[in-house]
């Protein structure tokens, strides 16, 4: 099943591809405030995914077969994805050897080399743990479209309907990140030089999400809305909801980099 299958999806899709923010990132205090929004969206993306390894791969002893290729192949395509988000390659460590990390992890490591302010996530992520998401969302000190974002991300998971969870994953993100990410690269006045991690973080992303996890979540989304119009439907609505957020929230984080309120207050 091709992308075009999603009605409207397309279209949003490139319309994220063209978002002014990429351009907006001119120097190290945007690129600081961008990834002090951004994170968030690091973050929750793993929320998505694990929902759906929990109903899709879920762990329970004893173990039983599936005897069903096709649910098996959906959990190897979750399972796939999973070892891919938390457990990445990182860079080598001092003595050449691999590491492995989270892409959460990774994130956090290049925010702290440019410099960014990594206290509040980690002051959300310990509200989440004390109160619970919809808690901390609300009480949290967060950036305001970071908050709109995750309460539309949670919304989707709220449903507890898995093949709105897996358009919202796919659609939302698997299939626009390389894109989104490209763009970001090719736009933004940041030197890899300036920020190796994140260059890292990003190259990382788009390979892994163009030529592997973009098609499997495609897959999984097949999976789970065939031979049903309604799911296929529904679905188009999740993703065309999940792209929508995110060109809001990009819209926020570009009002909040210090060059875009200049630009404002010259005016």
């Amino acid at each position: 099943m091709k992308i075009t299958k999603f009605t409207g999806v397309p279209a949003l899709k490139r319309q994220l591809d063209r978002h002014p923010v990429y351009g907006a990132v001119r120097n190290i205090d945007d690129l600081r405030a961008f990834m002090e929004h951004h994170v968030y969206s690091v973050w929750d993306f793993m929320s998505l995914l694990k929902y759906l390894q929990r109903d899709l791969a879920p762990t329970a002893m004893p173990w039983m077969p599936t005897g069903d290729a096709a649910v098996t192949s959906a959990q190897r395509f979750i399972n796939e994805i999973v070892v891919g988000e938390e457990t990445d390659d990182g860079l080598p460590d001092a003595k050449g050897n691999p590491t492995f990390i989270s892409h959460f992890d990774l994130y956090i490591g290049a925010m702290e080399e440019v410099g960014a302010d990594t206290a509040p996530v980690k002051a959300f992520l310990k509200s989440v743990q004390r109160n619970g998401i919809e808690k901390a969302l609300k009480i949290a000190k967060i950036p305001e479209p970071a908050r709109q974002f995750m309460q539309a991300t949670f919304g989707f998971i709220g449903t507890e309907k898995t093949h709105i969870v897996a358009a919202a994953f796919a659609l939302g993100r698997e299939q626009v990140i390389p894109g989104m990410f490209r763009a970001l690269l090719a736009d933004m006045n940041i030197s890899k030089r300036k920020a190796p991690l994140f260059y890292y973080y990003l190259e990382r992303h788009i390979h892994l999400d163009d030529e592997l996890h973009g098609p499997l979540s495609l897959k999984l989304l097949s999976h789970l809305c065939k031979g049903s119009d309604t799911k296929l439907r529904a679905a188009s609505k999740a993703g065309c909801e999940a792209i929508e957020a995110r060109i809001a929230f990009w819209s926020g984080v570009q009002a909040a980099l210090p060059s875009s309120r200049k630009t404002l207050k010259t005016k």
